[in-house]
């Protein structure tokens, strides 16, 4: 379907009326079902590859936790083993469901080029002054009182502990080549799948399903913090999904959004190996830090870049749905 289609109503390729929510509805669960699959699959990939390069031998993907602990010492390893099994099926998950619905992806998962320079760079300046209000939206995720849960607490320590340590593992020596494989593997894979899969599939069929972008924005961010497992930062992660989320609408692409997220990866890459000597935790800590003051003021600036982007924008992203 090419952008032209989508003012006419018609698939030039399929010769069918543009598809509406049920369709939607069903490219969802036919993304869903591709990126579990694809999950499934490229784990066993990683995980014959990475026990081979490791121990020369290959082993099947009942191994895979054993694998991770053993390539905790081989961050280089790690980081390839995390790239197939986690980033990958994003990709592969996103290209199965165009290929399926024989879409043209340009227009499907908005990877056209941002259209205009004034829109994109204020979709970028409106993220960038966004981000330190996380610090602010971290210290609200602590007011939730988890032990009263004590199971649940529990686990949601378990796996902070695990996800920081991983973290960690994969920062390595400080030196150029882990510093460089770092900026790929941990900021530049990880930005572009997770923005093709949330924000050029899932907020597009949402939009679809619900005929309202702001909906969609927030529902895919909800998915987008749920599904990494770190509840106590919830919050912060969801509000930063929901301005990515923006920043690809109001500038019309895909890129605008993992631009973005490339971006703030790669500062947060940058403070792990010279701020913080590697430690997730400290990381976190610097990034909860600003007066009170200072978090008003941005969120006054922010209000006003968004009131302003969103009723001025001429680039906003078209439903590709009727």
């Amino acid at each position: 379907m090419s952008f032209e289609d989508l003012e006419n109503g018609k698939d030039t390729e399929s010769l069918y009326s543009r598809p509406d929510r049920l369709r939607a509805f069903l490219h969802l669960v036919l993304g869903i079902m591709f990126f579990f699959g694809s999950a499934l699959v490229l784990s066993g990939v990683a995980v014959g590859v990475c026990s081979y390069l490791f121990h020369g031998e290959f082993s099947d993907i009942s191994a895979a936790l054993s694998i991770v602990e053993d390539l905790k010492s081989d961050p280089i390893l790690l980081k390839i083993f995390i790239f197939i099994s986690s980033s990958l099926p994003m990709i592969a998950a996103v290209f199965l469901v165009v290929l399926t619905i024989k879409a043209t992806p340009k227009d499907f998962l908005m990877l056209h080029l941002p259209g205009n320079l004034k829109w994109f760079g204020l979709s970028i300046l409106f993220v960038f002054v966004s981000i330190p209000l996380m610090g602010l939206f971290l210290q609200i995720n602590e007011l939730i009182d988890f032990s009263q849960w004590p199971e649940l607490y529990s686990w949601l320590q378990e796996q902070d502990l695990n996800n920081n340590a991983l973290y960690e593992a994969m920062i390595g020596e400080k030196n150029g080549l882990s510093i460089l494989t770092s900026l790929l593997f941990m900021a530049f894979f990880p930005a572009l799948a997770e923005e093709l899969f949330f924000r050029g599939f899932l907020m597009n069929v949402f939009n679809g399903m619900f005929k309202n972008m702001h909906v969609a924005i927030v529902v895919t961010a909800i998915i987008f913090s749920v599904i990494h497992l770190q509840f106590t930062k919830f919050l912060p992660m969801m509000f930063l999904a929901i301005v990515f989320g923006y920043a690809a609408y109001w500038s019309g692409s895909v890129w605008t959004s993992v631009l973005a997220h490339f971006l703030n990866n790669a500062m947060a890459v940058i403070q792990l190996y010279f701020f913080t000597d590697g430690s997730y935790e400290k990381a976190l800590e610097q990034g909860a830090t600003l007066p009170v003051g200072a978090s008003v003021a941005l969120l006054v600036i922010v209000a006003g870049l968004f009131y302003y982007i969103q009723n001025n924008t001429t680039t906003k992203t078209e439903n590709f749905y009727v």
